[in-house]
């Protein structure tokens, strides 16, 4: 058994240790593997890196089982490679299970001869020299082995490998931590978007059921402002429904895209008020303006109560067909709403500060969250303006 004297060495030592035409392989292999961010990858260019700077005929890197405490073969690279990858090593056994246990390296030129080889993984494939290190990860734990065997031209591994594979080691083990930490993550994620969806599609059958209730009991209440309230409170839950339909059909991205969501809105409001006033033509014009989901929320809720006053209050049955125009544009870092109609117009002495409705008094609250301002003009039909920063 060959176990060398190891010194504390810089980096200046270990380049020293490496011949000339390895340098350059070797920093090229150390820059890649702090740089790979996928498992697998790390492995494989780990592996590559060994063989090519400890000129080996094979090598391989050996992980260990977290809860078993066994070690199995997880990346070889070498003649035989396929057809020891996989394979289990019992705890404590072999020259691996000696350097994980003893969390220093060994090197022998003679395996043979050492009471730890535990034998040949695969058939064709003979030892004749072995070098194997501890990967210790920040934690101070080992987490397995790095090992390169048969140096190639009959030569033999001396102790000037030694602070070379420990370099290796040292950066191929911060580089399993690192990718491990990264698919967790990602694992973490994944089922957070998963509860989050979930959470979005009860969240929208819920509010199904409560406008199905309404609409219900708004269909056995006799006509008045009680029926009329019920009206009102089913289709702002129509709003918020639609938003959430919105989101989940976007993957639950941060982000909604004003326009096509007030189309939506527009759309299903327009049809709800189509059997109280048939002959209304609503339009919409808007440029894509991405705003967060609370943004969308309010806008579409805003322009929920000014529709529904709108039907209610513009139109008279006997008039010429009604128009209501929406508009939506972008300018200077804020976003611009205009909601108008062609009817009768507001009376010479309103003024939205009045809040003479639940409805506008609804609109005003949501324009504080907002941070909106609004602007009315009551000739020639009426005109709400309304201006909110994007960001």
């Amino acid at each position: 058994m060959e176990t060398p004297e190891l010194h504390n060495l810089n980096e200046g030592d270990i380049l020293n240790s490496v011949p000339d035409r390895n340098i350059r392989v070797l920093l090229d292999t150390i820059e890649g593997i702090n740089q790979t961010k996928e498992f697998k990858s790390v492995l494989i260019e780990s592996m590559e890196a060994i063989r090519l700077v400890m000129n080996s005929e094979a090598s391989s890197l050996i992980l260990q089982d977290r809860d078993t405490g066994e070690l199995y073969v997880s990346m070889p690279t070498g003649p035989v490679k396929s057809d020891i990858v996989g394979k289990n090593i019992p705890k404590n056994k072999g020259i691996s299970g000696w350097v994980v246990a003893n969390r220093r390296p060994y090197l022998t030129n003679k395996p043979s001869e050492s009471e730890y080889f535990y034998g040949e993984l695969a058939e064709g494939f003979t030892t004749r020299n072995i070098i194997c290190v501890p990967l210790i990860n920040r934690d101070n734990e080992v987490i397995g082995v790095m090992q390169a065997l048969n140096r190639r031209s009959g030569e033999e591994f001396t102790s000037r490998d030694v602070p070379v594979m420990q370099a290796l080691a040292s950066h191929v083990s911060c580089a399993i931590e690192r990718t491990r930490l990264i698919d967790r993550l990602h694992d973490r994620l994944k089922q957070k978007d998963t509860i989050i969806a979930e959470i979005h599609h009860r969240i929208k059958n819920n509010l199904q059921v409560i406008l199905s209730i309404a609409e219900t009991e708004a269909m056995d209440m006799a006509e008045g402002k009680a029926k009329d309230a019920f009206k009102d409170v089913t289709y702002r839950i129509r709003s918020m429904a639609k938003l959430h339909e919105m989101l989940s059909e976007k993957n639950l991205e941060n982000s909604v895209e004003l326009g096509g969501y007030l189309k939506q809105l527009s759309e299903t409001i327009q049809e709800t008020m189509s059997s109280i006033l048939y002959n209304v033509k609503l339009e919409l014009e808007s440029e894509p303006i991405e705003v967060r989901q609370e943004q969308a929320l309010l806008c579409g809720l805003i322009l929920n109560e000014l529709l529904i006053n709108i039907y209610k209050h513009a139109f008279l049955e006997d008039e010429k067909e009604g128009k209501i125009e929406i508009h939506l544009w972008g300018e200077n870092e804020q976003v611009k709403l205009e909601v108008s109609d062609n009817g009768v117009g507001l009376p010479e002495d309103y003024r939205f500060e009045k809040k003479e409705s639940i409805g506008m008094w609804i609109v005003e609250e949501l324009l504080k969250k907002l941070n909106a301002e609004i602007s009315v003009d009551g000739t020639d039909g009426a005109r709400f303006t309304i201006i909110f920063p994007l960001k």
